[in-house]
């Protein structure tokens, strides 16, 4: 269905837990059992409860659809959710963490890190990609004499192909030696030292280091991640289309194709992003856009 077994193994895992300590015995995923696990826990966010509501409802539909006996919790149940609200980097802030990303120490029990970090985080950022894609881009899928990289097996399997502007392509050359000087040939382009693809906890920790070497420590909320790149990417890029005067009706399905959405709703989301002072432009008649923008919850 297009989702990364990172969204719902650790739901599952939990809900094993909870049936061995509170269901021991229970054969069949029953109306009681789905019910008392969907209660809210102490300090739970909602949108932590909604994520456990959709695996133990998609669960059921699973179980169903191979002719077992299956609660299947009804989508009303959901609660309302609260939209994250991204954190959109400022030009000194970009800076900032690309200086702290070109001034990463060699590490003797993982030489190639050092030379990842400086690259990856550009490709992610410039390229507007998820920091998943980012991570396990295939090397074979890296074209250097054309600077496009395909992006395989996205959300939603959405494959597509992205290009890398000229300064991030000369990086990616010189990185390209480098690896195969110290790793060889690798299936990942950014392998670890068993030429594996990169952990998530692997790179949001090389995140947080870039901060903590750039001197940036403290930020206004929201709190910046790894995926606010890509989000930065997409603001920008409406801010530059502005600036230079071109029509949002025709480029905004562009931008929609290269980023991998699938649904043009989810590109025009990002208008609402924009400053205050872009969105009341006489330029654009944003009322036609009305029927594409999902809503936004405080």
């Amino acid at each position: 269905m297009g989702y990364s077994a990172s969204t719902y193994n650790h739901a599952l895992c939990a809900f094993d837990q909870y049936c061995c300590i509170h269901f021991p015995n229970e054969t069949i995923l029953t109306k009681e059992l789905v019910e008392d696990w969907v209660r809210l826990i102490d300090k739970e966010t909602i949108n932590s409860l909604n994520r456990r509501l959709a695996t133990i409802r998609e669960f059921g539909r699973y179980l169903q659809s191979v002719g077992l006996p299956a609660y299947v919790m009804p989508p009303k149940m959901t609660a309302s959710q609260t939209r994250y609200t991204p954190h959109i980097y400022t030009n000194q802030e970009l800076t900032a963490f690309f200086h702290g990303a070109d001034h990463f120490e060699e590490m003797v029990s993982d030489p190639l890190a050092q030379y990842i970090v400086p690259v990856i985080f550009r490709v992610i950022y410039c390229c507007g990609l998820r920091p998943a894609e980012g991570r396990m881009i295939k090397t074979e899928d890296v074209e250097l004499s054309t600077g496009k990289i395909y992006i395989r097996e996205t959300k939603r399997h959405k494959d597509r192909a992205v290009v890398l502007s000229d300064d991030v392509l000369s990086l990616c050359i010189a990185y390209n030696l480098l690896r195969e000087n110290i790793c060889g040939e690798t299936e990942y382009f950014f392998p670890d030292k068993h030429g594996q693809v990169r952990g998530e906890r692997w790179i949001a920790y090389q995140f947080r280091k870039c901060w903590r070497i750039s001197g940036i420590t403290e930020f206004a909320s929201p709190s910046p991640r790894i995926y606010d790149f890509r989000h930065t990417f997409a603001t920008k890029k409406l801010h530059d289309w502005m600036d230079s005067g071109e029509n949002f009706y025709t480029m905004l399905p562009y931008l929609s194709a290269y980023m991998g959405h699938s649904t043009f709703s989810s590109t025009a989301y990002y208008i609402h992003l924009l400053p205050d002072r872009l969105k009341k432009s006489p330029a654009i008649h944003w009322q036609s856009f009305a029927d594409l923008l999902p809503e936004v919850l405080p």
